[in-house]
């Protein structure tokens, strides 16, 4: 037999008498105290954090490996009119990340844009294609938000060409580290303590230390692409989300207002909303064209043009729901034929590649309610 490689985590069961401590001001039930030590939460204090998030729990971005070197970069760079890239992904982390890169750049007076790749023509992450014609466009500096860490190839191409690469990303570090002027990424800090950031966490430290200050109007990007990206809502991920639900609630970013109106929401904006609104119709555009589209609509500043490419996405959208439940039904039909293992491998060509995560999802969940075997 083959051994497992999954990681199995089980629910650890914990005597209510090992929390530490008691405190009236909370007014904790039993059933909360048992959540929370569930969630490793084990003191008043850290229950405190857990249950208030405040701004002050964040951690200082220099404590992040090579932001100083990236930041002195970036600053020679605006200084000296040098052109800048922000290379995004097409996902909700990767277009909210891209845009707060922007933001930063464009208030210290950049000359920058941005490039998010095609996710069918040219796949997730850097390319050397993108690397060489960045350099034909006179761009000097390339900075990755949302991916990179796996470019080894492509960082040395952009040495090649003179361009200093700086990555930014939160993704798993692989084997081989890139060789680029300067990688941002949390589990490559040995000093930072919080590992998890969403990409769009890690992007929003960079805007923070270039820009010399706490920029909260960026944290309603920051919340959508932290929750979306489903990263654990602990630590600093749950002080960002909390804080940019909030900020989300009563945004004026023309897209993002938009956008809360063609998904119908009203009041305060949640992280339901987030996760099952906002995040998948940003998701949505990348999932059938080029992602750039999203990118525009959160940085906008024209009422109208929002309203135009909000509509735009919501025919995406709903678009990408018709793909999905036809490939859905696809899939059952062929497991329904088929007197399969319980491994199950479907496939059809024509198939769009990238709604089939969600098309996996949508068979497995068809599979529980209605079991075959």
């Amino acid at each position: 037999m083959l051994p497992s490689k999954s990681k199995w985590n089980f629910l650890k069961i914990h005597e209510q008498d090992n929390f530490n401590g008691t405190d009236e001001t909370l007014n904790m039930s039993p059933f909360l105290i048992n959540l929370l030590m569930q969630r490793d939460v084990m003191t008043i204090e850290e229950a405190k954090k857990f249950l208030n998030p405040v701004i002050q729990d964040l951690h200082n971005p220099v404590q992040l490996h090579s932001i100083e070197k990236a930041s002195e970069r970036i600053v020679k760079a605006i200084e000296y009119g040098e052109k800048i890239l922000v290379y995004g992904d097409y996902d909700a982390d990767g277009v909210t990340s891209t845009t707060v890169m922007i933001e930063a750049l464009r208030e210290l007076g950049a000359n920058c844009d941005f490039y998010i790749p095609n996710r069918f023509s040219e796949g997730y992450g850097p390319n050397e294609q993108a690397f060489q014609l960045a350099h034909e466009q006179g761009v000097s500096v390339i900075i990755t938000v949302d991916n990179g860490i796996a470019a080894v190839q492509e960082a040395a191409v952009a040495k090649e060409l003179g361009i200093d690469l700086i990555i930014t990303d939160h993704h798993e570090v692989q084997d081989a580290i890139p060789d680029a002027f300067s990688i941002i990424h949390p589990k490559c800090s040995e000093n930072y303590p919080f590992k998890e950031l969403a990409g769009v966490g890690v992007a929003f430290k960079l805007a923070q230390y270039i820009l010399g200050y706490f920029p909260e109007d960026l944290l309603d990007l920051v919340a959508i692409g932290t929750i979306a990206d489903m990263v654990p809502l602990l630590d600093e991920n749950r002080v960002l989300a909390f804080y940019g639900l909030q900020r989300l609630t009563t945004t004026r970013r023309p897209g993002l207002k938009a956008l809360i109106k063609s998904c119908k929401i009203e009041g305060n904006v949640t992280e339901e909303d987030v996760g099952f609104l906002i995040g998948p119709r940003l998701n949505a555009v990348g999932r059938l064209q080029d992602a750039t589209l999203a990118v525009e609509l959160l940085l906008t500043d024209d009422e109208m043009e929002a309203e135009v490419i909000a509509e735009e996405i919501e025919q995406l959208n709903q678009e990408r729901r018709n793909i999905v439940e036809k490939i859905v039904k696809e899939a059952e039909q062929s497991v329904d034929a088929n007197d399969l293992p319980g491994v199950i491998v479907v496939a059809k060509p024509g198939w769009n590649q990238g709604v089939l995560g969600i098309v996996a999802s949508g068979l497995l969940k068809s599979l529980i309610d209605q079991p075959l075997y």
